[in-house]
């Protein structure tokens, strides 16, 4: 059952782990829950991906010091929608008994290109199948295929979780979700005429957001919705993090959980542009720019830590907020030189750095990772670096 109509009164309990951290909930500290959009096990980690998934850690790192803090990030939550099951789909027409373990990341990209430049989308009809068993559990050997590839690179780059996204949440079912939603005037229903839903946030000046289509497929909001509103009475706070071309459609959600009842922030990450151009992952060009094409030389000439470091620093710090400049692999060396330098100049005084997060966090709730990746760099005396260090690196 859903349980979101108790949302307004927080409960104190245990829920899923948090990665590399002991999970006993004190009185005294805040209960957080990232829910990030996943990246879709369909494509190569590039470096707007990576942006991303290393910002997740830091705050999922710092937060952690003053604050109680889950994750819920599983790819299964949205492997039935259209992103995910359609690529599926063309997979099994297109490449039946395929050898996934063959393949590489950019070789798994390069069908992801080939799929959406098919051309028209297939029918929901021909989808439909795929859904059903994704919904059950099955997982197409060459997502699984990625999965495993992607675990090999968030353990070299040291991540907290290199598991990430390997869980299976239980969800609430979509029709309790739609009649809670309509019970607080915030989704209008057309089943009963075989007609679309809509997720309503007019009332904040946003438009209505198509969620089911009149053939009854549910996009990947419903999944979303359907993973986070049974747990919501568990957490004080719900950091929603996404793209910034996801924006219209994440505000839309943060009204739907406040009017739930949730207390509800917003992180955003920008697109990092490949030679002048930011573009989606499925239209190309990200050839030269994965984790496989980069990372070897560097790691040779300075070291795994310094490069895990140094990768932070630029991504999060470097490209900051808005990822103006493009990723170039010369700059990256620069960064990773200057991560080098943090090291060999650190000196743990094993301070409790949970003081100063919680001043640099002000009133977010959540450690901002550019706050913490700017804060590495300091000169500040009062700035507790070599410990920070510690926190990102451990």
């Amino acid at each position: 059952m859903v349980a979101a109509d108790t949302a307004r009164r927080p409960a104190r309990h245990d829920t899923t782990a948090t990665p590399g951290h002991d999970t006993a909930v004190s009185p005294e500290r805040r209960r957080v829950l990232l829910a990030p959009v996943t990246v879709s096990p369909t494509k190569p980690l590039t470096p707007t991906h990576l942006k991303y998934l290393l910002s997740l850690d830091l705050i999922m790192r710092a937060t952690h010091a003053f604050a109680d803090i889950d994750c819920a990030y599983h790819h299964t939550v949205y492997t039935g929608s259209r992103q995910v099951a359609g690529f599926w789909e063309y997979l099994e027409r297109r490449h039946p008994g395929i050898d996934a373990a063959a393949l590489g990341e950019e070789d798994i990209g390069h069908l992801y290109v080939a799929h959406h430049r098919e051309g028209a989308a297939a029918p929901y009809a021909a989808i439909r199948p795929v859904v059903r068993r994704a919904e059950e559990g099955w997982v197409h050997p060459v997502s699984d295929r990625l999965l495993d590839l992607w675990e090999n690179h968030y353990r070299r780059l040291g991540m907290a979780d290199p598991s990430l996204g390997r869980g299976r949440p239980e969800l609430a079912p979509a029709d309790e979700v739609i009649d809670l939603l309509v019970r607080h005037d915030a989704c209008l229903d057309g089943r009963p005429l075989a007609a679309p839903v809509y997720l309503d946030a007019t009332r904040k000046g946003l438009p209505l957001r198509l969620v089911v289509n009149e053939e009854g497929q549910a996009n990947y909001l419903i999944h979303l919705l359907r993973e986070l509103i049974p747990v919501l009475p568990r957490y004080d706070l719900v950091v929603l993090a996404h793209d910034v071309e996801l924006r219209s459609d994440y505000r839309t959600v943060a009204h739907v959980l406040e009017t739930l009842g949730a207390k509800v922030a917003r992180f955003e990450v920008p697109r990092v542009p490949l030679d002048g151009v930011t573009r989606s992952a499925r239209a190309g060009g990200w050839e030269g720019y994965t984790l496989d094409a980069f990372q070897g030389p560097l790691v040779e000439r300075h070291g795994l830590a310094a490069f895990r470091l140094g990768l932070r620093l630029y991504l999060v710090a470097g490209l900051g907020r808005t990822a103006q400049q493009s990723f170039t692999v010369k700059h990256l060396g620069r960064w990773v030189r200057r991560a080098e330098r943090l090291l060999a100049e650190r000196t743990d005084v094993g301070a409790d750095v949970a003081p100063y997060l919680t001043r640099l966090t002000g009133n977010l709730g959540y450690a901002d990772p550019y706050r913490v990746a700017t804060a590495l760099m300091s000169r500040d005396e009062e700035v507790p670096v070599a410990d920070l260090l510690r926190l990102v690196t451990s």
